[in-house]
């Protein structure tokens, strides 16, 4: 049994190194797991896998928060909301740093994905952060760090999947990232102040006038009352996941016709072709890893880690292995992979040492966020890399790493924090209806 497991396994890790798209990877080490156990009907059970994997109505959520996210990224959202932090911090020494953190804080409570809210903060942060003497590496980790909040501050992509799988509520899952990403903020904003307040090549800013400071209010409110209006009816009990991504396309669109008017309705079909492509490159990824992750789990990994687990380890002992190993698993796998790839394994054993899973969530999502972050395969590192190029700013990977090092740092801070301090995420949910 070990054997087929250890054989797909090093067929999945050949094909990534390859090449090979991340979802086929897995879906072939799992096809070839389920036909060294089953023998010839692997492909049959594959296919049955694939099939049911996407049945369950929490996973629709997925494809229309990514559709929100490409709505409001058209609609110039974040960069209404950059000019309304900016406004009020700029004359503060790190203030333009701290304001671009604080777009990618609300951009999360819209979008639930990372890549993406880095890539569409350093389109229009990148220049300004130049203007008043950032250093390119604080420049990238400021982008870099502030966009991974998209998976833990709701909605959260991460969340949906671990949802689907554990059978928590999503709204609480939802809610449980709030305080460990506000925490986040808080230290990615310190950091940053401490570090340009240290650049003897910083350059003093004017305060903003009160007419520019109306200006970027009057345009900046409606891109706050989305994240308002997805918590709040969450929090309340008032409407699930998925009820309320829908209200927030139907919201999306409200402003980016009428309020904004930078769509117009000749582009609802492009966004909803965009939004359709990265749901379903998403939706794949999770086809492939349930095939994996089926695999492992009739081959009986997950049995073997929950008996040893319980047996042996205490929750805090079992918890710190698997931070660990989601660790060295970011250096080489996107974040929904990670994830699809370990519950199968780890809940079992999870639910043997009745560590709660909600708080667990956190932990994870907080490690995903960790490997968005860590070479060789960090893909926000990549993404900030890629739009600094575009900007024609001389920027390279190492440069990348190099600021983005002290943000992983405080994101691992935040989770051994998340760790030892529990009610840190349980609080909020406890508090839910």
């Amino acid at each position: 049994m070990s054997g087929s497991l250890i054989i797909s396994a090093i067929l999945m890790v050949v094909m990534l190194f390859m090449g090979v798209p991340v979802a086929v990877s897995l879906g072939m080490g799992g096809i070839l797991g389920c036909y060294l156990f089953f023998g010839s009907s692997a492909l049959t059970i594959a296919a049955q896998i694939m099939g049911s994997s996407l049945e369950s109505f929490i996973l629709l959520a997925i494809p229309l928060f990514i559709t929100m996210g490409v709505v409001l990224a058209k609609s110039q959202v974040g960069e209404k909301l950059y000019n309304l932090f900016d406004a009020y911090l700029r004359h503060i020494p790190g203030g333009v740093g701290v304001a671009t953190l604080l777009t990618c804080a609300v951009l999360a409570a819209m979008c639930g994905t990372s890549v993406a809210i880095a890539a569409m903060v350093g389109a229009f942060a990148f220049t300004n952060l130049k203007k008043f003497g950032y250093s390119l590496p604080l420049s990238m980790g400021i982008i870099a760090g502030g966009g991974a909040l998209g998976i833990l501050i709701p909605p959260s992509v991460p969340m949906i999947i671990y949802s689907s799988f554990s059978e928590e509520s999503t709204g609480k899952l939802f809610i449980a990232g709030i305080i460990p990403g506000l925490i986040a903020v808080a230290l990615f904003s310190i950091y940053t102040v401490i570090a340009y307040r240290r650049d003897k090549k910083r350059i003093k800013s004017k305060k903003a006038t009160w007419r520019e400071r109306i200006k970027a209010t009057k345009e900046g409110i409606w891109g706050l009352l989305v994240p308002l209006g997805i918590i709040v009816p969450l929090y309340a009990g008032w409407a699930t996941p998925t009820e309320t991504a829908a209200l927030g396309i139907l919201f999306a669109l409200i402003v980016g016709l009428f309020i904004y008017k930078e769509i117009t309705f000749k582009d609802i079909l492009p966004i909803l072709e965009e939004g359709v492509l990265s749901s379903v490159m998403v939706l794949f990824i999770i086809c492939g890893a349930m095939v994996f992750g089926n695999a492992a789990t009739q081959i009986g990994l997950s049995e073997i880690i929950s008996s040893f687990a319980v047996s042996s380890l205490t929750p805090i002992i079992f918890i710190i292995i698997t931070m660990i190993i989601l660790f060295i698993m970011g250096m080489f796998l996107e974040g929904a992979s990670i994830m699809l790839i370990v519950l199968p394994i780890f809940l079992p054993a999870l639910i043997g040492l009745q560590i709660d899973l909600i708080w667990y969530a956190v932990i994870l999502v907080i490690g995903i966020e960790i490997g968005l972050l860590t070479p060789p395969v960090g893909l926000n590192i990549y993404a900030v890399d890629g739009i600094a190029k575009s900007l024609g700013f001389p920027s390279n990977l190492m440069i990348a790493i190099k600021g983005t090092v002290p943000f992983m740092l405080l994101y691992l801070l935040t989770q051994i924090l998340v760790l030892f301090f529990s009610k840190l995420a349980l609080w909020l949910p406890s508090m839910m209806r």
